[in-house]
């Protein structure tokens, strides 16, 4: 995963500028000599959907809500064991290659930690994916709970980008970006989950649940 400076909020995600600007590029010249021009138009739109970055506002704004992360669709929501013997619940939201690419915070927090996993770009679907693909895991820190992010590179990924900024990430901010794959969300057991599986979620729009109260007086 590389580190880049902390992304913009152009129409079109800059991680894409480069191949829409090769692909228009390619139009014009097809287009100047009647060569399938068509054909390359679809091309330089198909590239600029999958770059899109639009503005998105949560369904909610509760400081305790977890905001989905990536577009994609819930593919898993069960409790799992840890290496340190604790347990968590884990939410996987698997992106498919015309979502938008842009990750996004889940809630207020900070990155206190990033592990890397070397491995395969291949496809999310496969039964080795969940051992052999390229990964990401990272610890995040808020005011009410750490929680961790696993960010699996699928087949047409190529990279994973990770932005980088001083000081804490905003709920629904934009945090990193990834073509194909699916991310995993390890949390607190006592977390309220408002989706369910099959269903389909937007990044930094769409609630995935709650986390719990702690305090008896905290309202």
């Amino acid at each position: 995963m590389r580190n880049h400076s902390y992304t913009s909020t152009h129409i079109l995600a800059k991680e894409g500028w480069i191949y829409s600007i090769l692909a228009l590029m390619v139009f014009l010249i097809a287009y100047a000599f009647s060569f399938f021009a068509w054909f390359f138009f679809l091309l330089f739109l198909g590239t600029v959907f999958c770059y899109r970055n639009p503005e998105r506002i949560a369904e909610e704004d509760d400081e305790r809500c977890l905001i989905a992360p990536m577009d994609g669709v819930v593919t898993d929501i069960s409790k799992i064991s840890l290496n340190d013997n604790s347990e968590a619940l884990r939410i996987v939201i698997r992106k498919s290659l015309f979502g938008v690419g842009v990750l996004r915070a889940p809630l207020a927090m900070t990155l206190s930690d990033v592990k890397n996993r070397f491995g395969l770009f291949m496809d999310s679907s496969s039964a080795l994916f969940s051992n052999l693909s390229e990964r990401k895991s990272i610890t995040c820190k808020s005011q009410f709970a750490s929680i961790k992010l696993v960010i699996s590179a699928g087949l047409w990924s190529q990279k994973m980008t990770l932005f980088k900024k001083a000081g804490a990430f905003k709920a629904g901010e934009r945090i990193g970006f990834l073509r194909d794959g699916e991310m995993a969300l390890l949390l607190p057991l006592d977390t309220r989950v408002k989706v369910s599986l099959s269903d389909e979620v937007k990044a930094g729009a769409t609630i995935l649940g709650y986390l719990a109260y702690k305090d008896k007086d905290d309202k």
